[in-house]
């Protein structure tokens, strides 16, 4: 896996797709090729297609109406605005940026939203006490993600056990793997989660200079370390608690923190990429992965047969979540501000 991600990661910046076998494995000649499009290390104040103001400066977020949050150190930026081509998918969608103004833990959490959204998700139900206000009232940073994430991954991979995971991986790493979803053929590596997030560590880093970003990133690094991985908690909800723990799967982390998710599911059951006992985790899902549902959640009505295949300890399985006014089973654990409790003990 370490191979297949140094591969992959070297071509931050790349503007074309490279075939990856289902193996994982990647020939040296796709390396270099991938190697010789983008520069070692990403140097935010000069790879941006934005306009030059505009990529040196970070926005603040709004503090009242959509999109919301209370306080400061909240920040705006774009994939675009970070150094990454805008003609990419959803690269001039915004991306929320929060610090904690005392009290910093040292710790990171990336979170993705679900399909179709974006990370206006974590600022639903209150300015002061949505997710992403949660987690830096509890001493964390946060990145929220503007991915590849308009199309729901059950719906390319149609229930097909062997899609899943690559189709994951392709959209994390921005290549397009053998037996991923035929519609993401087309991905570039600076579509890829992965890319947005390092580019999003090295712009707030340089632009925000005193805000601690720089201990979650090390642009000296090989591309596949660059992300200080044991420090984060990735995070997310429906497609992005998938994504959240895809990372775990992937990396090391802290934690991962699964909102009405995971959801792959063929007709037999969970994917198999999600049974613990059947392939290996780098974070062990019994030890740090948290999970937050509703009941009659009828979008990801799998999700409790899938925290049992992970492996998830029974006190981190909370399928009791309260639905507000207005929200839906599947929304409510991201939506509604009465789990608020559930989401600071999961971020604990």
């Amino acid at each position: 896996m370490r191979r297949l991600l140094l591969g992959l990661l070297l071509g931050c910046g790349a503007s074309t797709s490279t075939e990856v076998a289902d193996t994982g494995a990647v020939d040296d000649a796709a390396v270099d090729a991938i190697a010789e499009t983008t520069p070692d290390a990403v140097d935010p104040e000069t790879t941006s297609d934005a306009p030059s103001d505009a990529s040196k400066t970070l926005r603040p977020c709004p503090t009242t109406g959509k999109g919301a949050v209370a306080g400061d150190a909240c920040f705006l930026l774009t994939p675009a605005e970070a150094g990454l081509p805008a003609g990419g998918v959803n690269a001039t969608v915004d991306q929320y940026a929060l610090r904690p103004t005392s009290g910093a833990r040292g710790k990171l959490v990336v979170f993705f939203n679900g399909s179709g959204g974006s990370p206006l998700a974590g600022t639903r139900g209150s300015a002061t006490t949505n997710f992403y206000a949660t987690a830096r009232a509890a001493g964390l940073h946060v990145v929220a993600l503007s991915y590849r994430s308009d199309d729901a991954i059950g719906t390319l991979c149609k229930g097909e056990d062997a899609c899943f995971l690559p189709t994951r991986r392709t959209v994390m790493t921005g290549v397009h793997e053998a037996g991923a979803a035929p519609s993401l053929a087309g991905i570039a590596v600076h579509e890829g989660a992965l890319a947005r997030l390092i580019n999003a560590l090295a712009a707030l880093s340089a632009r925000d200079p005193s805000g601690g970003w720089g201990a979650f990133v090390d642009l000296g690094a090989l591309p596949v370390d660059r992300v200080k991985w044991p420090l984060v908690m990735a995070a997310g909800h429906s497609q992005g608690g998938g994504h959240a723990a895809l990372i775990g799967k992937m990396f090391a982390v802290d934690r991962v923190v699964a909102l009405s998710s995971p959801c792959d599911q063929t007709t037999t059951g969970p994917a198999s990429w999600l049974d613990v006992g059947k392939t290996p985790y780098a974070t062990s899902p019994a030890a740090v992965f948290h999970g937050l549902g509703a009941p009659g959640d009828a979008i990801c009505s799998g999700y409790p047969a899938i925290w049992e295949s992970l492996g998830i300890a029974a006190a981190r399985r909370h399928a009791d979540a309260t639905v507000c006014a207005g929200a839906t089973p599947h929304s409510a654990s991201v939506e509604c501000v009465e789990n608020a409790p559930t989401w600071t003990k999961m971020l604990e």
